[in-house]
């Protein structure tokens, strides 16, 4: 098989895992929602955001390096690989130093407790990373996707077991930590790399240096995307994060499931097109993403309340309202949503940091001013905060590329028209109970069939030509990717 045709393949198991795992951790994720207590799942979810900081500074950098280099070397690797797991530890070690005793402090014993078992994930991940390093240069895709399956399947299934005995919260962290040793130990025993004691200690100083940048964006990325999350679960309490956390999981996987697949076609589009047609090479590829994404977003908000009534149980209708706010973030998405991997395309990398420092800024300051009014009032700020990035991002990019904010109006303002007449005309439909449906399961139907009906109506009637060019586009741009092997992929956006 050629370098391409592996490249492609492997991409396409890449993708299919993620999707897999996304829509088996959304149903995990529901379960518990379901069978926990508000409070407990609020503290839980506070607790996984702690540890997915700490496993940034485990993930970010060192494998990236061994993949992108020309040769595997194999002192090199086990170098890398005792570095990982010095790292690691250190980790685990600052978690019981630092974490366990604020949680304990802060919130419960039990918040304590929770974050301690979860120590376990980052030296788990230490163990695992360079092994997954020698399967991906190896384009062994298949392979790694059907471990990180097994281990969302065994983590999940120990989850809702233990849930369904009693085990409270701890049933979640019992799955989360099953989870990353399953997936670990199947990639260890299936690599051939064999980590060797190291006395050549003379490539530290690259390891080091490729992996300082990346770790900075990481953490900026991290925090820029999560500020709403960490202001909610300091000010207002972990029953508080709770609904906050329901309401945007379902974007989370919306994220997940369509602007990746979206992103892999317009990254090979934008790293090839010629300078003098980037512009209209944007253009094309924000249409193509407003078309289809705009209508999702919108359409989970209008019918927030039998969707979070049916997937999470009743007690979670304080989340339905958070839903429907957040989903007028749409038509930042898709305008923002590339912006970094144009820049980078065009070897702007300190620039591509630069938004996600705007993002980090303004999605910490406007939240934080709306404090004081609940935790409606600082989600509404972090829909403002989304909008106020948008016009500041655009201004960077403006001034080295000349892409402007129109460039990413113009060609999704009428999607993201209709799809806002679409939310107000279906969202009306639920709230007045026109329908006059008992059943939630036939009114949620109900509702999507509506909606899809205006939407893709109101676009046939209005906007035939521009709905017509995107589609289009879809095509053209799937030969493109089908040839070209895509670059890296941006940071995700929140």
């Amino acid at each position: 098989m050629s370098l391409k045709a592996k490249s492609v393949t492997g991409a396409f198991f890449n993708l299919s895992a993620n999707g897999f795992a996304q829509l088996i951790n959304f149903a995990v994720y529901a379960i518990m929602a379901r069978l926990l207590g508000v409070e407990e799942f609020g503290l839980v979810a506070i607790c996984l955001m702690v540890v997915d900081f700490c496993n940034l500074f485990v993930t970010v950098g060192i494998s990236q390096n061994l993949i992108q280099r020309d040769k595997w070397d194999d002192d090199f690797a086990s170098l890398s690989f005792w570095i990982l797991i010095g790292v690691s530890a250190a980790i685990a070690v600052l978690i019981f130093l630092l974490a366990v005793p604020i949680a304990y402090y802060s919130y419960s014993e039990l918040a304590a407790q929770l974050i301690a078992a979860l120590a376990i994930i980052p030296v788990s991940n230490g163990f695992r990373l360079v092994h997954k390093a020698k399967l991906e240069r190896e384009f062994e895709n298949k392979k790694l996707a059907a471990y990180d399956m097994a281990g969302v399947l065994v983590g999940g299934v120990v989850s809702i077991v233990t849930a369904l005995v009693g085990f409270g919260a701890w049933a979640i962290i019992f799955g989360k930590v099953i989870q990353s040793v399953v997936s670990t130990a199947l990639t260890c025993y299936k690599s051939s790399f064999s980590p060797s004691k190291v006395h050549d200690k003379r490539h530290l100083p690259e390891i080091i240096r490729f992996a300082k940048p990346l770790i900075a964006m990481s953490f900026v990325n991290f925090f820029s995307t999560r500020t709403s999350n960490i202001i909610i679960a300091s000010f207002l309490g972990a029953a508080t994060f709770a609904y906050a956390s329901v309401a945007k999981q379902g974007f989370s996987v919306i994220n997940n499931l369509t602007f990746q697949p979206l992103n892999r076609i317009a990254l090979a589009s934008l790293a090839r097109v010629q300078e003098n047609r980037l512009h209209l090479a944007f253009k094309r590829i924000v249409s193509l993403t407003a078309l289809f994404v705009v209508p999702v977003y919108f359409g989970i908000g209008a019918v927030a309340h039998p969707f979070i009534d049916i997937v999470f149980g009743d007690k979670w209708v304080q989340s339905a309202y958070l839903l429907s706010i957040l989903a007028l973030i749409a038509p930042t998405q898709v305008m923002a949503y590339y912006l970094p991997n144009l820049l980078i395309s065009r070897g702007y990398p300190q620039q591509a940091f630069t938004l996600n420092l705007i993002n980090l800024v303004v999605n910490l300051i406007v939240p934080l001013i709306m404090v004081p009014w609940g935790l409606v009032a600082v989600i509404i700020g972090w829909v403002i905060a989304n909008y106020i990035t948008v016009v500041l991002k655009f201004a960077v990019v403006k001034k080295h590329m000349g892409i402007g904010i129109m460039s990413g109006l113009k060609p999704t303002w009428p999607f993201s028209l209709v799809g806002l007449i679409m939310f107000a005309s279906v969202l009306s439909v639920e709230r007045f109970r026109l329908l006059g449906l008992e059943n939630v399961f036939i009114e949620l139907a109900a509702l999507v069939a509506i909606g899809a009906g205006i939407y893709s109506g109101l676009l046939l009637l209005f906007y035939r030509k521009p709905t017509l060019s995107a589609l289009s586009e879809l095509k053209g741009a799937q030969l493109k990717s089908a040839k070209v092997p895509s670059p890296p992929e941006a940071p995700s956006q929140p």
